[in-house]
């Protein structure tokens, strides 16, 4: 009977080691999303745009299995030590997630125009609560805030045009500056340039809005390629230690092909003197030398009495001095030179100059 027993227990023993004991019971998962961590703001004009990542898991580590929501909130903070009540500006849903199911970025939208024209002063605060189908939320969400500094309006009525230097932009005023806030506060226009077919834009220069000047010419193009212009107001803000800028709207975009047609300055100081150097006669044309950066060279005209005058350089001359081989005894000859670039376009003729050839 004993070993019956003993026997009994051995295979229960055995039994028990090899399926396992069943442990407590696993309380279910409280469904609470976790918190949104990554919140991002960016201001432009007066529009917020708030960028996160949406969750995936709850407080206890599953899988979101039902529907919740993320509560968009914000607060006005006018001080450091000012109280925050946050209040839901928007509602974003909160979808079940799946296993293979990837995190996704949610955005959302706030509009400043009452807060930022009505002074200006103090930060706009916001942070996303999410919470589960049962209405609960789980730990601090970050929170991120913009200035409520006021814009300048976009400047209208851009325009661009090739001149001689690069491309002059001009536009009318957006109105005057905004009234001081308790904030340190600078406006600026930006000048951008996009060229055509590119996918960045370049800052081309930053002016003080309290410049009156309303035109910039940009000297850093290349002729014969199409560019997009447009100024972007900036409101330059610090409060304490923390300082940034905020974009305003964008001016109205322009285009303009930066077509060469300006040509060089006409030649100045020619002189022409006559050399008897053997073994060949000729007169010496020398002139002062033109000075733009893309200049290509120059051509030298000559005539006699009344005719026209005629070039007499088979190619571009390189040098500010010319000497004319085919002249002849007796004979008075009238010289002139242009400076051409190196798109083609010739310059006007300078003042003459003559020379005679001795008879002897």
């Amino acid at each position: 009977m004993r070993s019956s027993i003993t026997i009994i227990i051995l295979l229960a023993l055995i039994s028990s080691s090899g399926c396992g004991v069943p442990g407590a019971p696993l309380p279910p998962s409280a469904d609470i999303p976790r918190f949104v961590g990554d919140l991002k703001a960016v201001r432009k004009g007066d529009t917020v745009t708030l960028t996160w990542t949406t969750p995936t898991e709850t407080s206890d580590g599953e899988l979101i299995r039902k529907p919740g929501r993320m509560l968009v909130q914000r607060a006005l903070r006018s001080g450091p030590n000012s109280e925050l009540a946050f209040q839901t500006i928007s509602e974003v849903p909160l979808q079940p997630t799946l296993k293979d199911d990837r995190a996704q970025q949610a955005t959302a939208t706030d509009t400043l125009t009452s807060l930022s024209h009505s002074g200006g002063a103090g930060f706009a605060v916001y942070m996303v609560l999410a919470q589960g189908h049962n209405g609960k939320s789980f730990g601090l969400p970050n929170r991120v805030s913009v200035p409520l500094v006021p814009n300048l309006p976009a400047p209208q009525k851009l325009s661009a045009k090739p001149v001689p230097t690069g491309v002059m932009l001009a536009w009318e005023p957006s109105g005057t500056v905004p009234a001081a806030t308790n904030t340190q506060t600078q406006y600026a226009y930006k000048i951008m340039r996009r060229l055509q077919g590119a996918s960045q834009p370049v800052l081309v220069m930053q002016l003080k809005a309290a410049d009156p000047a309303n035109s910039f010419i940009d000297t850093g193009i290349e002729w014969e390629k199409s560019y997009h212009y447009w100024v972007v107001p900036v409101t330059l803000w610090q409060d304490g230690s923390r300082k940034g800028e905020i974009e305003g709207d964008d001016s109205p975009v322009v285009d303009v092909l930066a077509h060469d047609s300006f040509p060089p300055a006409n030649p100045t100081g020619v002189e022409a003197v006559y050399s008897a150097a053997a073994p060949n006669s000729f007169i010496d044309i020398t002139w002062t030398g033109n000075t733009e950066p893309d200049l290509a060279g120059y051509n030298v005209y000559r005539h006699t009495g009344d005719e026209r005058p005629v070039k007499i350089n088979s190619e571009l001359v390189k040098t500010p001095r010319f000497a004319d081989l085919g002249v002849h005894p007796g004979m008075k000859y009238f010289y002139s030179v242009t400076a051409v670039d190196l798109r083609g376009n010739e310059s006007g003729k300078s003042e003459e100059t003559s020379e005679t050839v001795p008879r002897d």
